[in-house]
């Protein structure tokens, strides 16, 4: 069977289930359903989201916003560079986040396999 194939069938059965169609999973579309689950305002878990992970993808902004400037030295031609790390006091509250909504997440899993 073809991937078509495939997802004709799967969609076929979804269908006969009443399911909505399936996308992709956003992000940012998880965070803000996920953080109020676990007592956490979205919109600052998502900010906080947004400037790490576009830190962590070599943005310009957030090296501007949430970094710290460490270890410049000076390159031929006057040129310098800087080691940025993300600040402390901006990457606190993001691993904050995540450890609340991991150990939400760790509740409810053990909540539901002791209820089988």
């Amino acid at each position: 069977m073809t991937g078509a194939q495939r997802r004709a069938e799967i969609r076929t059965l979804a269908d006969g289930l009443g399911l909505a169609p399936l996308t992709a999973p956003k992000t940012n579309r998880v965070l803000l359903e996920a953080a109020p689950a676990a007592g956490l305002t979205a919109v600052k878990v998502c900010a906080a989201w947004r400037a790490a992970s576009g830190f962590a993808h070599g943005r310009y902004w957030p090296n501007l916003r949430i970094a710290q400037p460490r270890a410049a030295t000076a390159a031929d031609h006057g040129v310098h560079t800087f080691a940025l790390v993300i600040d402390e006091d901006q990457h606190r509250p993001l691993a904050e986040y995540c450890h609340t909504m991991l150990s939400r997440l760790q509740d409810l899993h053990n909540a539901r396999a002791s209820a089988r």
